[in-house]
């Protein structure tokens, strides 16, 4: 996985709160998204997902993290925290 796919199923799965969605948007599975983030969570020390079943929410640091990429990516894209 190079760093770009990391980041853009990040923050597919950010915004969508769902790995099953956002693997649906990007073209791959729920499975490589997880493994992406997975990944990318590795890379920089950081869980950013609080994952269960049924659920996958944000951890504080996700949210900060997500915030900053919206804001690099899009930077007219209003911020909410």
């Amino acid at each position: 996985m190079d760093s770009f796919s990391g980041l853009e199923s990040f923050v597919r799965a950010a915004d969508l709160l769902s790995f099953a969605e956002a693997g649906r948007a990007l073209g791959i599975s729920a499975s490589a998204v997880g493994k992406n983030v997975a990944r990318l969570e590795q890379q920089l020390g950081l869980r950013l997902f609080q994952r269960t079943t049924r659920q996958v929410r944000l951890t504080q640091e996700g949210a900060l993290f997500h915030l900053s990429l919206i804001h690099i990516s899009e930077p007219t894209r209003p911020l909410y925290i």
